[in-house]
């Protein structure tokens, strides 16, 4: 069926989305403060009304179909346009500085792909990037929002935790040799291993029962350095999916498991109190929200 205008069944596209961000029904429910049964419903009432599955159910779990995608993609720039238009009302406030402050390392990965689509998006807001020490638990003054690995020091600001980053092995496809393909956790040690300074494939590797060593193993000062090594072939790496969800859709990386190990400790968005948050601030917390596909609050 072709909706138009008159007819958009509203409710129902906005339980759809909650539900495909989540990938799951009662967090939807939650964040649209309604019953479980009502987001499942609406999610079947949609997929009538287009008559198209929106979610294949199978494996005792929600996944979105090719068709569900597409539509989670056009429902999310539309909602984003109608909030924006919102905070356009006053054009005024939109112009201006944002200088964001963050790590180094988190500079150098998902952040900048982040800030490059907000510049895109907002081009009257002028960008500006510092970086702080990762040990650093107080912010300098003129830093509107941070983005922390760890919680720091609040002072006069709020904090919002992001996310915590859960690694899983990947690899670039060229890597894997036809006669030593990779159908178990164990022969990846056929291949080099790549560490960074968090140690995290110790606890992944006793955690799948993997004993022994791999044929080679190479070291690097962080994450971000792993992650160009393993784009450039040399061997296995531990990875978050903020950082390589892109290349595992298009194909450039490969993900050889789902388990995972947790890091130590989560992202935090850190800014001023609500009540004194520019409309800028507020902009980049709702787009970065939905650039890590996080709730909204």
């Amino acid at each position: 069926m072709i909706l138009s205008r008159r007819n958009l069944p509203l409710n129902a596209m906005r339980a759809f989305e909650a539900a495909a961000r989540h990938c799951h029904l009662r967090k939807a429910a939650v964040e649209l403060g309604v019953t479980h049964g009502a987001v499942s419903r609406q999610v079947k009432q949609l997929e009538e009304l287009l008559a198209v599955e929106l979610f294949d159910r199978s494996h005792n779990r929600l996944a979105l179909t090719s068709a569900g995608q597409r539509l989670l993609t056009g429902l999310q720039e539309g909602l984003d346009k109608i909030a924006e238009s919102t905070l356009y009302l006053d054009p005024e406030s939109m112009s201006g500085s944002l200088t964001i402050a963050s790590t180094p390392s988190i500079s150098a990965g998902w952040l900048v792909m982040a800030m490059g689509e907000f510049a895109q998006r907002y081009p009257e807001i002028r960008l500006r990037l510092l970086n702080i020490n990762p040990q650093q638990r107080d912010l300098p003054s003129e830093v509107d929002v941070a983005i922390c690995y760890g919680k720091p020091d609040l002072g006069q600001r709020d904090s919002v935790e992001l996310f915590r980053e859960r690694y899983f092995p990947v690899c670039h496809p060229s890597l894997l040799r036809p006669e030593q393909l990779v159908h178990k956790p164990v022969d990846m040690l056929a291949y080099p291993i790549l560490h960074d300074h968090h140690g995290y494939w110790e606890p992944w590797f006793a955690a799948a029962g993997i004993q022994g060593s791999p044929r080679q193993e190479i070291y690097f000062q962080d994450v971000y350095q792993v992650l160009t090594a393993v784009r450039e072939g040399f061997g296995i790496g531990l990875l978050d999916r903020v950082d390589v969800q892109r290349e595992l859709n298009s194909g450039q990386l490969v993900g050889l498991f789902d388990d995972t190990v947790e890091a130590k400790e989560s992202h935090y968005l850190v800014m001023n109190k609500k009540e004194k948050r520019s409309v800028r601030v507020r902009l980049f917390e709702e787009f970065l929200r939905r650039h890590l596909m996080l709730p909204e609050e």
